[in-house]
């Protein structure tokens, strides 16, 4: 299997735009919602129609019926990934498989710092997707669109120069502490080619929806979008309850009683408000850091894991393949054959193993540790327009 080549941030550029104005150009309705200015309208079905619209909420996308569709779970860890959580990984990753023999999976939202780009490329390797945290990991509700540029396109590009993700497979974000930029992180995000958002939480369970029209849900955590942004997807981030009775959008913002028996209840009662009601897809978003040194978390978590995947119609998914069914709807009965939910990453770069540069570079008066199979140690620690590391960080 041949590594794809580093690719230079210009050409990173030119490919996410040509795909994006390919798609633009082969969707008329999207052109159409684009043509509409000042606030966006809310959102009617019959105007707003799949595979490039859709009002979200718990209607099942293609008008099939809840029972005849897979219980879809979404499994996504926010931050750096490194050798701190290597193990968790290896151990949550081994020998789950959803109904059709593919490896389970999930999206990882990443930034940069104390990220081991190795470990980014073995994950990718096996069939996780990757998706932009940002650089800096920086609270952004104030950032002009040439900054959020900087952070989001610069950690893309970050996972094309050092873990050879193809660009093309980076489609998404995840805005740190869940801080949307409103408008301007949108515009940005359809000027460079991405598709989707995950950062918008809502109360409760949702399909993924487009930004063509007015948000369905109340607004979180402010400013969200106003404006219409034809073919945006949002991956809303349905809450979780806790013992307490409080929510939660991320999983280990929750409050626990700490044992592993515990754990294992309070994500199944979760689970099966989705799986026993109207079946939207099940969250599960977590930083792994919520795992490090409670084994009890970890063993409570796991049980509940191989509870649900002896169900015949779970099935754990990428940001990406949730839409992508959520477009084009089929029916569980053709899932297990589907293409969308394949598992052959023959065009992916092999995992890295040792084959890496490995250096120790300094970095706001400290050493962080850096390795790659793509790339040879740079001069500097890589940052935010800086991406290759020369000269001064």
């Amino acid at each position: 299997m041949a590594k794809m080549r580093p690719i230079a941030f210009l050409a990173f550029t030119c490919i996410l735009v040509s795909v994006l104005l390919e798609q633009v150009h082969s969707e008329p309705q999207r052109q159409q919602s684009e043509d509409r200015q000042g606030r966006a309208e809310r959102c009617d079905p019959d105007k707003c129609r799949l595979p490039d619209c859709y009002c979200g909420g718990k209607t099942v996308p293609g008008g099939l019926k809840s029972e005849n569709i897979p219980q879809f779970v979404m499994l996504t860890f926010d931050d750096a990934i490194n050798g701190i959580n290597k193990e968790f990984f290896d151990t949550l990753f081994k020998e789950r498989y959803n109904p059709n023999g593919c490896p389970i999976k999930a999206t990882f939202y990443l930034s940069h710092e104390w990220t081991d780009y190795s470990q980014v490329q073995d994950l990718y390797a096996a069939g996780h997707e990757m998706a932009s945290h940002t650089v800096t990991h920086s609270h952004g509700t104030n950032f002009n669109e040439e900054k959020w540029a900087n952070e989001v396109v610069g950690q893309a590009e970050m996972m094309v120069r050092y873990a050879g993700v193809n660009p093309k497979d980076i489609k998404g974000m995840r805005a740190p502490f869940l801080a949307v930029g409103g408008d301007t992180m949108f515009r940005m995000l359809r000027r460079y080619g991405f598709y989707y958002d995950s950062s918008m939480s809502v109360p409760t369970g949702s399909w993924p929806y487009t930004l063509d029209y007015r948000i369905p849900n109340s607004c979180a955590v402010k400013p969200c979008p106003t404006l219409s942004h034809p073919g945006m997807w949002e991956i809303p981030m349905a809450t979780l309850d806790d013992v307490r009775g409080a929510t939660c959008a991320m999983a280990d913002g929750c409050f626990y009683n700490e044992d592993a028996d515990s754990i294992q209840k309070i994500f199944t009662q979760n689970f099966l408000k989705h799986y026993t009601g109207d079946k939207t897809p099940f969250p599960l978003f977590f930083h792994a850091a919520w795992f490090r040194s409670r084994p009890h978390r970890l063993e409570g978590f796991l049980k509940f894991i191989d509870s649900i995947l002896a169900l015949p119609d779970v099935y754990f998914v990428t940001s990406q393949e949730l839409i992508q069914w959520t477009r084009f709807p089929e029916p569980l009965e053709s899932v297990h054959s589907s293409s969308t939910f394949h598992c052959n990453f023959e065009d992916r770069p092999a995992a890295c193993g040792r084959r890496k540069s490995k250096c120790s570079l300094r970095f706001k008066n400290d050493k962080r540790q850096w390795s790659s199979c793509q790339r040879t140690c740079p001069k500097v620690y890589p940052w935010v327009n800086n991406l290759e590391g020369e000269g001064k960080s």
